[in-house]
């Protein structure tokens, strides 16, 4: 292997220097939050069951929908490149940010695709295999399968990415460029043998950039905003961020028609029809959202440069749902999606970070996405997705971008909750070869999200307050049922607190009343410490500060008798909770996606049969 140097691309290929001795940044992700790691001495049991390496490893050469239809009709592996640039030279930017992970990953990139003749799955065709897999199963394969490019196995991924730092499954050019230019360096292997590398790795590009076919395309979001009748803020949004102002910042803006106050006319239905033909649907909330017109949104893609969100497009799309319910089995909670249609050198979104886990797929065109660590600890893991940031917020905080990558079809990008990113759509970068029927015109990509409202604060908001109330009702104590202590706003509360160190301190900027008592309490301490002849009212201050501070000491004991009796009780309905909140996953969860035998199976199916359909 050649000495990798120390340089990062930017999108066009074009190699500028490190900042830092860096690429990218990128090489500061891990280094800078090892220690936001959660403290853990022992491993992890999920409840899951891992699966032999090498098994692994071969059904995750499938590609996603084939393990979720069992269908070879598409796999795409004998696909080959009709018309391919001369082979790369430069390593790229995703193979960069990968590469600082390159030690974590004792799994060779290639181990996923090299068949092993002396191996016992030799000559084993994988789709026979994950047909036979249970559900739990399928799912960790499906994970594996999106995961592949990176070299990152699922364990690798649970131990050290997920939660922590981004991960980037993208396919890797560097190894065959490298051979290449040792082959023409030193003239060492036949012209054949160069043209069957080159045939092979060709070969293996439009693998990877085929390998996410199926779930969404223009066509088939263009169809489903016809069939049915997406409507704007609900199903779908027009956005972009743009400097609309003039004003040399830059802000996102939202093109969708507001809703408006639905008017209920006596014996009208819900549905009704304005002057222009748009159709206009009643929502719920006693709102009238517009139905989207297709003309008019690809005409503010197309002309005007705006983002087309569609919001659930599962709902819409079997494909996606399939995805996003045996998704829902591996990672035990519920899963959504959103889909990003961007045209060329445009943006649709401010920088920000959001309250879910994700998985960016990349489907058509190149976006790049610039990855900023949390800006501080209160923000890492969120519960609450940010506002927009400005660009200059961005710059000012932190140390800039630890991840600039581009994503190319077939590109997988994890981002865990709180990470700040942008993504902007450009043309092919120069060092990734061209693929016939991969366009650049625009940008779409699949974010599938998890872990929204899914943390241990969740848990404890749904737990405690039940076990405070089973301790409140409790036939053994009354403790919590006694009244206060009389009067204990006297002696409790924060101007009776003046520091939370106990050195009766006080801040500069705290009101005058307290900077009064915080002096009367010096003064009585210095009473306590045996200083001769005060005056009769610095005695009557250490008095009055010793019968307070034994009042706060009865007062918090008493308190705190309670809150372990609560905690006590929380312990021992922790069952009990963990039933509630499984009840709400099943509730919201997903419907299965059944196989094409399972649906077989079904009452509609053998309806059908009875029928003679």
């Amino acid at each position: 292997k050649k000495k990798k140097k120390n340089s990062k691309k930017d999108v066009d290929g074009s190699t500028i220097p490190n900042e830092g001795g860096t690429v990218g940044k990128a090489g500061n992700a891990e280094s800078s939050l090892k220690e936001e790691e959660p403290m853990m001495d022992v491993e992890e049991d999920d409840g899951s069951m891992e699966m032999e390496p090498e098994l692994e490893a071969l059904l995750s050469t499938l590609t996603p929908l084939q393990i979720l239809l069992l269908d070879d009709t598409n796999d795409n592996r004998n696909e080959t490149i009709s018309s391919m640039e001369k082979p790369p030279n430069q390593k790229n930017n995703e193979s960069d940010v990968r590469n600082q992970h390159e030690d974590d990953a004792n799994v060779p990139i290639a181990a996923a695709t090299d068949d092993d003749d002396d191996g016992a799955l030799a000559g084993i065709d994988p789709l026979h295999l994950v047909g036979d897999l249970t559900t739990e199963h399928r799912a960790r394969i499906l994970l594996s399968s999106l995961l592949s490019p990176s070299g990152v196995t699922l364990h690798q991924f649970y131990d050290r990415y997920w939660g922590k730092r981004p991960l980037l499954a993208c396919l890797d050019l560097e190894e065959e460029a490298d051979n290449n230019d040792d082959d023409e360096a030193g003239n060492t292997a036949p012209n054949k043998k160069r043209m069957g590398r080159e045939e092979a790795e060709g070969a293996s590009i439009a693998r990877h950039v085929h390998r996410l076919n199926g779930f969404l395309d223009r066509p088939n979001i263009d169809e489903m905003i016809r069939r049915n009748k997406l409507r704007y803020g609900l199903d779908l949004n027009v956005t972009r961020y743009t400097d609309a102002t003039g004003s040399g910042v830059r802000r996102r803006i939202t093109l969708d028609p507001p809703p408006k106050k639905r008017k209920r006319a006596k014996g009208s239905n819900a549905n009704n029809t304005d002057s222009n033909d748009a159709v206009v649907v009643a929502a719920e909330d006693d709102l009238e959202y517009v139905v989207a017109n297709p003309r008019d949104v690809w005409s503010n893609v197309d002309v005007s440069h705006c983002t087309l969100r569609l919001l659930r497009p599962h709902e819409h799309d079997d494909n996606v749902h399939a995805l996003l319910s045996l998704l829902e089995s591996e990672f035990g909670c519920m899963v959504g999606s959103n889909a990003y249609l961007t045209p060329l050198h445009s943006q649709g979104f401010a920088p920000h970070y959001d309250d879910v886990d994700v998985l960016v797929l990349q489907l058509e065109g190149y976006k790049r996405w610039r990855v900023y660590a949390p800006f501080r600890k209160g923000e890492t893991l969120p519960r609450e997705s940010s506002r927009d940031y400005s660009e200059k917020e961005v710059e000012e905080n932190g140390d800039g971008p630890l991840m600039d990558v581009v994503l190319g079809p077939g590109d997988v990008l994890y981002l865990p909750r709180g990470w700040i990113h942008q993504a902007e759509t450009v043309g092919r970068p120069s060092h990734v070869p061209k693929v016939a029927g991969i366009k650049d015109d625009h940008s779409l990509h699949l974010t599938v999200s998890a872990m929204q409202n899914w943390c241990w604060a969740d848990f404890l908001e749904m737990l405690l307050p039940e076990a405070l109330e089973s301790a409140a009702s409790s036939d053994k104590s009354i403790s919590l049922r006694e009244g206060l202590p009389r009067n204990f706003l006297s002696y409790m509360g924060t101007m009776h607190q003046l520091t939370g160190d106990g050195e009766g301190g006080v801040d500069e900027n705290a009101p005058e009343g307290l900077k009064q008592a915080a002096e009367a309490q010096a003064r009585a301490a210095e009473m306590d410490g045996g200083d001769a002849l005060l005056d009769e009212e610095a005695e009557t201050e250490a008095r009055t500060r010793r019968r307070t501070l034994a009042r706060q000491k009865r007062f918090r004991d008493e308190a705190k008798k309670r809150i372990m009796r609560v905690c006590k009780q929380a312990s021992a309905m922790l069952d009990d909770a963990c039933d509630r909140i499984g009840q709400r996953f099943l509730s919201d969860r997903l419907p299965p996606a059944l196989l094409a035998p399972e649906r077989s199976l079904t009452k509609e199916a053998l309806s059908d049969i009875n029928n003679g359909n």
